[in-house]
């Protein structure tokens, strides 16, 4: 953001959530902060992938940035219902509340939105603001709804490249490639080098196994939200990916379904908004924590 100081790097630590070990990236902010920020990944990404949206934001802001169970650093699930999106709101909630933190601006980014929604419905002291990225809460008809193709995407992590020569070797085999045309400088680097880790015999393997990948996204199409999105009341933008190549995952009439909240079409972005468009996340980031409902 114009004018924002620049924001040095976060400091990583482990927190002992619900059973779960999870990771917590933290970008501390310059003095005392004026605002808190918590960012959640997408299905198969990791809490680095915010790192373009971070070093946008005012260095007064104190940003946080959790992995969810089974990716990126946190502890690996060992069954499918352990990947259920209810249980990652949950691990939300329930980290907010060992830090005692309320009042908080809250995005998550596909996946990431899903669970904040969800959050934010059953904890509305500790978010006071929302930032729903592209999230995915389909146009559901009933709770049974089956409205996301299924298996497409469940079955393409299942065939996910598990193991790399290095971070750099994986960067240089993904740039510029489908979902990661047009990114911010940097920020394929992060996802590579947050998104393995170093083994015995000198290869890199993936941290979100792609088991573990596939059973998320397997609740993708019955994760039902719309029932707790009247439940929201903190101010809330709806950001919706304009572009084609990779549809908007958000039903029509999410932003209605919700008291206080905006549409923001991103015309010149797909799904991976955060990716290619930092700047327009962290604006809306900082407008709704001008609004926000509750203090710090």
């Amino acid at each position: 953001m114009a004018g924002a100081q620049p924001r040095p790097l976060p400091t990583a630590s482990t927190a002992r959530v619900r059973g779960f070990d999870l990771r917590v990236w933290e970008w501390a902010a310059q003095g005392e902060p004026e605002a808190t920020v918590l960012l959640v990944h997408a299905t198969g990404f990791h809490s680095r992938t915010w790192d373009a949206v971070a070093r946008l934001l005012p260095a007064s802001y104190r940003v946080f940035a959790l992995d969810m169970r089974g990716h990126g650093a946190s502890q690996d699930p060992q069954t499918a219902e352990a990947c259920s999106w209810r249980e990652m709101a949950a691990d939300v909630g329930a980290w907010l509340a060992q830090r005692e933190l309320y009042g908080v601006v809250a995005a998550g980014h596909s996946m990431g939105g899903a669970v904040l929604a969800l959050t934010a419905a059953a904890e509305p002291e500790r978010i006071g603001g929302l930032v729903l990225v592209d999230a995915v809460i389909p146009q559901f008809e009933d709770p049974l709804s089956t409205a996301l193709p299924p298996g497409n995407l469940a079955d393409a992590a299942r065939k996910r490249r598990r193991v790399w020569p290095s971070p750099a070797a994986m960067a240089e085999s993904l740039a510029g490639r489908g979902a990661f045309v047009g990114w911010a400088s940097g920020l394929l680097e992060s996802y590579c080098r947050y998104g393995l880790t170093p083994t015995a015999g000198g290869e890199w393997r993936l941290l979100c196994e792609p088991q573990v990948e596939a059973w998320t996204f397997e609740h993708a199409p019955t994760t039902n939200a719309w029932p707790e999105l009247p439940s929201i009341g903190q101010p809330t933008v709806v950001m919706r990916a304009g572009a084609s190549g990779h549809p908007s995952p958000t039903g029509p009439g999410v932003a209605d379904a919700i008291g206080d909240a905006v549409e923001v079409r991103v015309e010149d972005s797909d799904h991976f908004i955060p990716m290619r468009r930092p700047d327009a996340v962290a604006r809306e980031i900082a407008g709704v924590s001008a609004r926000r409902t509750a203090p710090l």
